[in-house]
């Protein structure tokens, strides 16, 4: 299969009957847009021969991790029976089948958070850097996915789709930045086998590799299927705050990207003070070095 760029995904027909990832799709599709194009435009100044190494890469990614790290968190104790519903109504009832429903929506091999985590961790090792203050930093979003656990089919769609069809393409202009840029060549880490079996991939690319023989299209394909039976849950209110968090996830995204950005001109602004002001002492010291061989001899 050949890579190339993400896209947005097709408007249905008239005819077609509605369905939540429609509704989302139709909903987002100005900013599905925008997102895709801001990505396509800031991942080269990323990778060589911009960056040398994926330091900057690491920076982006810890700030999407959280997002995963969050309503994945909250979709685990979910499936853990931590938040399960109370009985004795008829509206409990009904978010108990939805529970049940979203505890066996993602396929096997659908979860990213740990594979972020181990991918983030190498990043920091071969690069010196500390991102740990975005995994304590506030999230703006995902504060109501324990009282309304239905929110998470936005977080599912948006994030989920956005890895699952266009992480290929990403892997590969990530691979093509070669093994100097990710360290492989003198010092390979291995990622501790207990924190992610049988890792395969990449050191850096694991949340962008699947299992399965498709390369993750088998996954994508099963979670479709079971998300249609899993909307069917779904009250007319639910599906609009579904649609309305996934709007508010793609306006996050492009915050964050537009925020990393105002990050790096601050940074790359140090840099050429910190050149500036050096240039300037070597001037100085030169200009120093030349008055005096001119007339310090003079003054003996």
């Amino acid at each position: 299969m050949a890579s190339h760029p993400p896209t947005p995904v097709a408007t249905p027909s008239p005819g077609d009957p509605p369905s939540i990832s429609n509704e989302i799709n139709i909903a987002t599709r100005k900013a599905h847009t925008e997102l895709n194009r801001l990505i396509i435009q800031r991942l080269p100044l990323a990778l060589p021969p911009h960056s040398h190494d994926p330091a900057l890469l690491g920076q982006g990614l810890a700030a999407f991790a959280k997002i995963f790290f969050v309503f994945e968190a909250v979709w685990a104790s979910l499936e853990d029976g931590k938040s399960a519903p109370d009985g004795g109504s008829i509206g409990a009832k009904r978010r108990e089948v939805l529970h049940a429903r979203l505890k066996t929506l993602r396929p096997v091999g659908m979860v990213r958070s740990q594979r972020l985590a181990a991918d983030l961790k190498y990043m920091e090792k071969i690069t010196g850097k500390d991102w740990s203050r975005h995994s304590s930093s506030e999230l703006p979003i995902g504060h109501g996915l324990v009282a309304k656990p239905h929110l998470l089919l936005a977080y599912a769609w948006v994030m989920y789709m956005a890895i699952f069809s266009g992480g290929r393409w990403i892997r590969a202009q990530l691979k093509d930045a070669g093994p100097e840029f990710w360290k492989l060549s003198t010092d390979k880490v291995v990622i501790d086998a207990k924190s992610l079996p049988n890792v395969l991939e990449t050191p850096g690319l694991c949340f962008l590799c699947f299992d399965g023989e498709e390369d993750g299209e088998d996954i994508k394909r099963e979670f479709k299927r079971r998300l249609v039976e899993t909307e069917a849950c779904l009250t007319f209110q639910e599906r609009q705050e579904v649609v309305e968090e996934a709007t508010h996830l793609f306006e996050h995204c492009i915050a964050l990207v537009q925020q990393l950005d105002a990050v790096v001109l601050r940074q790359r602004a140090l840099r050429i003070a910190s050149v500036a002001a050096l240039l300037g002492i070597l001037l100085a010291g030169l200009g120093w070095l030349y008055w005096f061989d001119q007339y310090g001899y003079l003054e003996r």
